[in-house]
């Protein structure tokens, strides 16, 4: 379990912003590629379907399954960061820290410009208090 003080999260948040991007940008787009999968999963299962319409399918299956691949290395790689992605469509990670000899979680959000916020392990966002 990786911890940080305050200096060492601010010290790598230019990477987990960069990585956290990534990971909303993913998380978004993944529904319509999921849309579109079923939609070309129907169209190449009814009876007649041409050739176009198989290609389609297995070229929507395609980039969906490697949407979530790169999905799953972002985060991933946060992980081994020790942040905690607590909402990917959004950007809300929290860093474990200590405060006054209590471990919490350092909490962040994408668009934010620095690490302003604490709260409790197990609050949330909706415990947030500033530093």
């Amino acid at each position: 379990m990786k911890t940080y003080s305050l200096p060492e999260a601010i010290a790598v948040l230019p990477q987990v912003r960069t990585l956290l991007a990534q990971v909303v940008e993913i998380a978004n787009t993944l529904p319509d590629l999921e849309d579109e999968a079923h939609i070309a999963d129907y169209e190449a299962a009814r009876s007649g379907a041409s050739g176009d319409l198989v290609a389609r399918r297995a070229q929507n299956r395609n980039a969906l399954r490697a949407t979530q691949i790169e999905l799953v290395d972002v985060l991933e790689a946060l992980a081994a960061m020790g942040i905690q992605v607590k909402d990917a469509r959004t950007g809300l990670v929290d860093f474990l820290s200590y405060r006054d000899g209590e471990l919490v979680e350092l909490c962040w959000k994408l668009g934010e410009a620095g690490i302003g916020h604490w709260h409790p392990i197990g609050e949330g966002f909706s415990g947030r208090r500033p530093l």
